[in-house]
């Protein structure tokens, strides 16, 4: 049995105790994702080119979600002797990497495992544990920044929480290998986080400031000192801040893209008719803000957000 074997035995106790164990915020289905942001893979193109996945490795996605970019990683793969463990703490999401794959070419879902798990600590899994230095590249895309927010299961300010996730990394990373990530930079979705936080907020009676963020958009800086200096045993080989307008051009439109990217927010909201309220004028103002001016003159319907991406490479010492 190799390594990857020993993490499939150990995990369907270990993950699933967990998952029943502990309350979590209310999980993403496979079909509004791919309906309102199935764009999002699309766009993942350079950091999957940064991890430079080899025949032999063995692949650890953070966030897999519906498994769209794993398949592309399985197709090199099925090359050689390697594997992929993908983890989301949504069991739609999961299954339906789980389904993706199987529809992908012959075999390769034998190379492409997917757990449910909250990845916000690794450590807290008993079956990541037993696996020390066990991967030689760690991915994720579009997912650390909701798993450093505090609508997650971890507690605390966010230096805490951001150390609890990069030790668990650095923990099941091999020597010499890397960690690869992609998620919201600094002024992320600037326009509709000030919307989404003010609205709730009115609707709580609370000021801004009190609203809890299911969202940490950090910048280069934050991101460097926290694997260098605070977790340690990292080395920062490159990064970048890239501002990315991006069409919300999904089957659910900006009103389904603020359902989902805000859910979290608007669950703080007691009332279904508040809530609802709340959601339509956070859709009202976005519809202001984020029109696309060279649409309106034709006649369209085009909202475009200003997305703002960071990437970083990230060698274990």
């Amino acid at each position: 049995m190799d390594g990857m074997d020993a993490v499939s035995t150990a995990t369907a106790t270990a993950f699933a105790g967990l998952s029943r164990s502990r309350s979590r915020p209310r999980e993403w289905r496979a079909e509004e994702y791919q309906s309102s942001l199935g764009f999002v893979p699309k766009l993942a193109g350079r950091v999957v080119e940064w991890l430079g996945v080899e025949g032999d490795d063995k692949v650890l996605d953070l966030g897999c979600g519906d498994g769209t970019l794993d398949i592309e990683i399985g197709r090199v793969l099925a090359k050689g002797g390697g594997k992929l463990l993908g983890l989301d703490r949504s069991a739609s999401m999961i299954k339906a990497a789980r389904e993706n794959v199987r529809r992908g070419e012959v075999g390769l879902e034998r190379k492409c495992l997917f757990i449910v798990a909250d990845t916000s600590n690794l450590l807290s899994h008993a079956a990541m544990v037993q696996q020390p230095e066990h991967f030689t590249k760690v991915f994720s895309s579009a997912a650390i920044h909701w798993m450093l927010g505090e609508g997650g299961s971890q507690e605390g300010p966010v230096s805490k929480r951001g150390k609890t996730f990069f030790e668990g990394v650095r923990y099941v990373l091999k020597p010499g290998g890397k960690f690869v990530f992609e998620m919201g930079g600094m002024g992320n979705i600037a326009e509709a986080r000030a919307a989404m936080v003010g609205v709730v907020a009115r609707a709580l009676g609370e000021t801004p400031e009190k609203i809890k963020e299911p969202w940490f958009f950090p910048d280069e800086e934050w991101v460097r000192e926290m694997l260098e200096v605070k977790v340690g045993g990292f080395e920062v080989e490159r990064s970048e801040m890239e501002w990315r307008p991006t069409k919300i051009d999904g089957k659910g439109g900006l009103e389904g893209w603020v359902r989902l990217i805000g859910g979290q927010l608007f669950y703080l909201i007691g009332g279904e008719k508040e809530r609802e309220e709340a959601v339509r004028e956070v859709v009202r103002l976005l519809e202001v803000v984020c029109r696309r001016e060279p649409a309106r003159e034709g006649g369209e319907v085009e909202y475009v957000v200003n997305y703002v991406r960071l990437r970083v490479v990230a060698r274990r010492l």
